[in-house]
Parts: structure tokens; C-alpha cells; sequence
């Protein structure tokens, strides 16, 4: 048996929070791994898993709520401990986890809560702003977008970073699209807007500017350098005191670390938790952190830090999976996280590019943006597919 830290059992007691896509994948795969020689809980306060790349779909009306999510409950059946429950405190200390309804001793803890939303830290944003990063907020905009007969479509990026850097971009060209269908494009004026120096900067300036063109080919102006300092009705101010008019705002909400992470002090400068990118392990012993939440430097990349998307949490949370399990289990060899990471950009109904590659190479990034296809729209039906058919 291996030897375990000084207060740790013989028999660890592994609590995963949140059950988004890194926290069902590790307690999943973790549970597979090592049986009936450590106990795995899961925590998370929806009693279901939304698939966050099917957002922009609901948004858009071609997918139902009810399509897009799976109860949790079912995990159970793989052995895992299911707890419908929300965090309220972490006490690393003592090892413990505080729940509203109980406390949770640990041995390992992983940390997969993702990001929270702040739209209260802008002025007017929660009155007149629509998003689609998380599902109530999709039917609202879908609501929108199905009422809206022409105008100005202010689309954009409040603060940086956010999770799934081509999302916005996306919603842009699929706008686009949905209004061409309805036959009402001639009225409609799409505006993009963000603080990024050019779109999805980590993919590097060519890809970026591959981006761009994209959005000048679809008529979309595009406006970087434009951060989001308040929202009037009908009207966005920016840092610099330009300000920009709209009838439809679609806007990525501030994203902040969940509360009880930076209460317990696990947050650095950047706002998130630092971690080892090789093993995910956070400054605290037993201590780990995947997808969104965690905050990863890439000194070789095109931006300081690694994008927050769920491609990320899916493969971080499969080494700390596999570490995990081999030191449990006392055999194997341990991994480490490569980096890699893939995207879909869908550009219209039908039709999406592709990019992939790994962000953590040296020197640089080894990235590649793939054109439009219908091919790659149906790899991404079927990615959707696995992930709601495969995990539950």
C-alpha cells in the first residue's frame, strides 16, 4: 500500500465538487480505476448536467432544454456517492468540505466548480443584456432572437478571460445565419465587440486573423480593444468613453471564482487557482483543481494564461484521474497533462470550422484552424451525442 499523508486513511475518502464536465469525467473514470479501495463522492447543486457546447443550438431554437441535459442521479449506479448539494465552505486545514446540509472529511479533493458569473459588477448589464452561458439564459435569449424583427445586434465579450473563447464568435455567425433565414438580414446590423486584442488570441494571430475574415465575409464589424464599462438602455460605454448603440444586446457575462475557493484562499493574482499543469495539483497538498476554475501559465503561448473550455477540463481531469488511481492503488506510472485541446466554431446551420492543437508547446503553440464544413458540424452532432448518451 502506499504511504499516505499524515491524518489521510487507509481507505481514501475522494470528494469531487462540481459535476460539470471535469468533475463527471474524474469521478467517473476515478471510480472505475480503484473500486471498492476508496470512496468517491460527487457534489454539485443542479440535480442535472447541461452540455454547455448545445447552448448556442437552444439559443437558436434548433435544440429543447430537455435535449440538452441529463439527470445525475444515475452516476450512483457506477458506485459513486451522488450528493444534490451546494458548497459553502472549504476548511483545508481540517480537510473538510461544508455543504448547506453537511460536512464532508476528505482525503483528496478535487475542485471542478467552473466559473461564477458577476453581470452585477457592470452597471445595467442584468437589465438589458443577453448570454447564452447557461441554459435559463439560452431560452431567454432564444425568447429574444425569435421576437426580434431588426436593428442593431450588439455582440461581445464583457471581460476577459471566459470559458469557451470561440463561444461568442460563434453566436455572432450563427445569428447571422438564423436572421438570413428569416429573411430579415438587410434590416439587421451585427456589431462585435470584446477587450481581446484580436478573436481567440491563445490560437495566435493567424487563426485570429482567419476569424476576422470570417466575420468580414458575413458583413459583422468587428471592434477589439473594447472593454465594457456599463450598459444604458439601448446604449454601451466602454473604458475609453466610446460608446455604441443597440437593440439586442447578446454580451459573455464577468466570470469570477466560486466564493467558497477564494474564501478558503486558494485564488492567486489572476483570480483563479494556480496549478501544476503538468498534474493539476493545487498549492495545498491532495489538493486539485480542473477546467475553469483553475488558472494555468503558459510562458511559451500567445496569451499569459490557458483558456477556460471544457476540451480542457475533459483531459485535465482524466490525468488526475489516472495519478490518482496509481497512487491509490499502488501500481502504474503517472501522467502528465499534454495540453491539448479542439473546438468546434460553428459558422452557420449545418457548417462549422475546427481548430486543434496543443497550447502547451514550445516554443510555441502547434495550432490549426480548419475552414468551414458540413463534416465537421455532424462531428460535433456526434460529440454532443457521446457526451449525453456515453456519461449517464
Amino acid at each position: 500500500m502506499p504511504a499516505y499523508p499524515s491524518g489521510v486513511s487507509m481507505s481514501p475518502r475522494i470528494v469531487v465538487l462540481g459535476a460539470g464536465v471535469g468533475g463527471l469525467v474524474v469521478a467517473d473514470e476515478l471510480k472505475a480505476k480503484v473500486k471498492d479501495k476508496a470512496s468517491v463522492t460527487l457534489v454539485d447543486r443542479k440535480g442535472s448536467f447541461h452540455f454547455p457546447p448545445s447552448f448556442p443550438w437552444v439559443a437558436l431554437g434548433t435544440r429543447t432544454p430537455a435535449q440538452v441535459q441529463r439527470e445525475l442521479a444515475p452516476v450512483k449506479r457506477r458506485g459513486i456517492e451522488w450528493l444534490q448539494d451546494e458548497v459553502t465552505s472549504l476548511d483545508l486545514s481540517s480537510r473538510t468540505v461544508r455543504t448547506r446540509q453537511r460536512t464532508l472529511p476528505y482525503d483528496h479533493l478535487i475542485i471542478a466548480l467552473g466559473a461564477s458569473y458577476a453581470p452585477e459588477s457592470i452597471p445595467g448589464f442584468s437589465a438589458h443584456a443577453y448570454h447564452m452561458y447557461d441554459l435559463d439564459s439560452a431560452v431567454r435569449l432564444r425568447e429574444a432572437v425569435a421576437s426580434f424583427t431588426g436593428g442593431t445586434v450588439a455582440v461581445g465579450v464583457a471581460r476577459l478571460p471566459f470559458k469557451c473563447p470561440a463561444a461568442p464568435y460563434e453566436m455572432a455567425f450563427l445569428l447571422d445565419d438564423a436572421f438570413r433565414r428569416k429573411g430579415i438580414r438587410e434590416k439587421v446590423r451585427i456589431e462585435f465587440f470584446t477587450p481581446e486584442g484580436a478573436p481567440i488570441p491563445a490560437a495566435g494571430p493567424e487563426n485570429g486573423g482567419k476569424v476576422v475574415t470570417m466575420l468580414e465575409q458575413r458583413a459583422i464589424s468587428y471592434q477589439p480593444k473594447h472593454r465594457l464599462r456599463e450598459v444604458a438602455p439601448g446604449s454601451l460605454v466602454f473604458d475609453d468613453e466610446t460608446r455604441q448603440s443597440f437593440d439586442l444586446l447578446v454580451c459573455v457575462p464577468p466570470h469570477v471564482a466560486p466564493k467558497p475557493v477564494i474564501d478558503a484562499g486558494l485564488t492567486d493574482a489572476s483570480g483563479w487557482v494556480p496549478v501544476d499543469s503538468d498534474t493539476l495539483q493545487t498549492k495545498q497538498p491532495g489538493v486539485f483543481a480542473v477546467g475553469d476554475v483553475a488558472a494555468i501559465s503558459t510562458p511559451n503561448g500567445y496569451v499569459p494564461f490557458l483558456p477556460k473550455a471544457g476540451v480542457f477540463a475533459h483531459g485535465q481531469a482524466e490525468i488526475v484521474a489516472h495519478n490518482l488511481a496509481v497512487e491509490i492503488l499502488g501500481t502504474g506510472r503517472v501522467s502528465r497533462w499534454d495540453g491539448y485541446g479542439a473546438c468546434f466554431l460553428e459558422v452557420a446551420r449545418g457548417k462549422s470550422a475546427f481548430m486543434s492543437g496543443h497550447f502547451l508547446a514550445a516554443p510555441r503553440p502547434t495550432l490549426e484552424l480548419r475552414p468551414p464544413r458540413s463534416i465537421y458540424h455532424t462531428q460535433k452532432v456526434l460529440f454532443e451525442r457521446y457526451w449525453l448518451g456515453h456519461w449517464f
